[in-house]
């Protein structure tokens, strides 16, 4: 079997400072660990670089899509100690991503969840990088090894894999959860990287000209290393295990798969359609749409008044949640603090809720069809006719003889009980009234 190229051309570290073989190690070592990807997309970087820049929040950036990737390993407090290598992969993958996207929109996001959804497949199915074939998997001697036979040993390792990560509650390349530790603060932690990696890449936060800059600064100040063709057996077991990866995204997807290519960097998992090429579903879906009604006949009679917000825009409406500015989790209204990783909520959020609340409560009339014809107001209580008047006014008449023989009583002879004017007897003694 024939060498393989190198997807990653050369490497410079920095060798003023302590630890630079460590520091050699580590850029081959991630290389390494992400080649299965660029190869599937084939992806090449000319040189990836370590740098030490000034700005503490400085991960990585990338120079012309890929002619020059520079990565940070160590801590900015301390040279002699060296960031955790998972995340130094992120930043990595982040950087591999900017070949095909420039800003950091949805489609630059998608992308890198793919990437890193691959890598950690590959972990899982025990690819640990280059070197895979050490000790523990020598081939008795034999200089390169067959495809099928490759394949072979990729199963063989993803089996084991698989078998002594079955029932341990973690996923590979992560630390598992420790007893008594806040499952809250470790999602917030996670997030935290997310977006530190978001806001220590320099193609977010410089031009280009001082991203040239900062890439030459850190190539004079390192040592260029010339990379080593890829080993040919080191490369079929790679691209066998990359194979057992897509048969899980195959059975995933099912019709829906898609392979990785270069003109597809996303595969499958795509999130977003050119508009020359719209989705087959979305198509399939349109062909079924039932032709449109004919138009109803308009409403000639007045318009109904309807209650509305008095705002005038859906985006003033009260909202039912407010969004975390460090974990971006959706809490509720009255939580004054994330669920998740409990910073307390922003002033400026609690003041724009307040204010929009306020809004709310200030309501209006909207005619739909146009403002309707004043009238006269509505009397406060019912108006009497002129005839109901005199009535009610005139002596004598019906409704003052009701109203006095209402008023008017007798008073028992016999017991002194008070009766009705109308009443003959008395209900207590049985008295007949003595006068009419």
């Amino acid at each position: 079997m024939p060498e393989i190229d190198p997807l990653v051309l050369s490497y410079s570290h920095l060798k003023d400072s302590p630890r630079a073989q460590d520091a050699l190690h580590t850029l081959r070592k991630v290389a390494s660990l992400v080649k299965p990807i660029m190869r599937a997309r084939g992806w090449k970087v000319r040189q990836l670089t370590e740098f030490y820049p000034h700005e503490q929040n400085l991960l990585g950036l990338n120079v012309n899509r890929g002619q020059k990737i520079c990565l940070r390993l160590r801590y900015p407090a301390d040279r002699n100690q060296f960031l955790p290598i998972e995340q130094v992969v992120d930043t990595m993958l982040h950087e591999l991503s900017h070949i095909v996207h420039g800003p950091h929109d949805a489609k630059f996001h998608a992308l890198w969840d793919q990437l890193r959804d691959e890598h950690e497949a590959l972990m899982m199915k025990g690819y640990t990088g280059e070197g895979f074939l050490s000790e523990g998997h020598r081939l008795g001697g034999r200089p390169t090894i067959s495809i099928p036979e490759a394949r072979r040993l990729a199963r063989v390792a993803a089996e084991k894999r698989r078998t002594l990560s079955a029932g341990s509650g973690q996923r590979l390349g992560g630390r598992p959860v420790q007893p008594g530790e806040d499952i809250r603060r470790v999602i917030a932690n996670v997030v935290e990287r997310r977006n530190q990696t978001l806001q220590g890449c320099a193609n977010n936060t410089h031009n280009e000209d001082e991203i040239r800059a900062i890439a030459d600064t850190a190539t004079k100040s390192g040592f260029s290393t010339q990379a080593e063709e890829d080993a040919a057996n080191e490369a079929a077991i790679a691209q066998a295990l990359w194979e057992l990866v897509q048969e899980d995204e195959r059975v995933k997807y099912g019709e829906s798969y898609q392979p990785v290519t270069a003109r597809n960097p996303a595969g499958s998992a795509r999130r977003w359609e050119s508009p020359q090429e719209p989705p087959k579903q979305e198509a399939a879906c349109a062909k079924k749409i039932p032709p449109r009604p004919p138009p109803p006949v308009p409403d000639t009679r007045p318009a109904l008044p309807m209650p509305s917000l008095d705002t005038g825009h859906v985006a003033d409406s009260v909202p039912s949640s407010w969004t975390c500015q460090v974990c971006t989790l959706q809490n509720p209204l009255d939580y004054l603090c994330c669920d998740a990783c409990g910073v307390e909520r922003a002033e400026e959020t609690s003041k724009e809720l307040s204010q929009r609340t306020t809004k709310r409560q200030r309501t209006t009339t909207v005619y739909l069809t146009g403002s309707p014809e004043r009238g006269p107001k509505p009397p406060t209580r019912p108006e009497m006719s002129n005839s109901t008047k005199a009535a009610t006014l005139q002596p004598g008449s019906l409704f003052d003889t009701n109203l006095a023989s209402r008023s008017k009583t007798w008073t028992c002879s016999f017991c002194g009980r008070v009766r009705d004017w109308n009443l003959w007897t008395c209900d207590l003694c049985g008295k007949v009234k003595e006068s009419s």
